[in-house]
């Protein structure tokens, strides 16, 4: 079980992650608030939080962030952040939020912010682990992996045409 609370860091530490989480969000186009957080959300590492406009949106990240970047196993923080700026994307893009708004469940949600989080990464083995999410998403839900990447991909030109 981890411990409740992440290892302690210093002042320059914490500015150092909020400086590097704001630069990849910024340079993955988020828009509002983006700010790093010194505890365990137990949500992944990060949050999108959407708010009236959207310069006033947030975009929390969580000390597992740090600390899944850190395994090679895990998602980048890079992926993490694509994935919120995904969230972004389909609540405020104007011709994606009106097209997925109240037709997609919390499970669709993840599976075409993971997508849109996929096609805004610059390295691939980012934007392949985003791609595997969202297909892992379907699989699980008992989508045979054929159709899956056949979903994603079409899904995909949808997007691309939409942006």
């Amino acid at each position: 079980m981890p411990s409740p609370s992440p290892p302690s860091l210093t002042s320059e530490q914490q500015r150092g992650r909020q400086k590097r989480v704001e630069r990849i969000a910024r340079d993955l186009g988020f828009v509002g608030f983006v700010e790093y957080r010194h505890l365990y959300s137990r949500a992944g590492g990060a949050q999108y939080g959407q708010a009236r406009l959207a310069d006033q949106d947030r975009l929390l990240v969580f000390a597992e962030a740090f600390e899944r970047d850190a395994d090679p196993e895990e998602f980048s923080l890079t992926a993490i952040l694509a994935h919120e700026r995904g969230h972004q994307i389909l609540a405020r893009h104007p011709r994606i939020a009106k097209r997925v708004a109240g037709r997609v469940g919390d499970v669709g949600e993840e599976i075409l912010a993971s997508l849109l989080g996929s096609m805004i990464c610059r390295e691939q083995a980012d934007r392949d682990a985003l791609v595997e999410k969202a297909a892992a998403e379907l699989v699980t839900r008992g989508v045979s992996v054929a159709v899956a990447v056949s979903k994603l991909q079409e899904l995909r030109d949808i997007f691309e045409a939409l942006l």
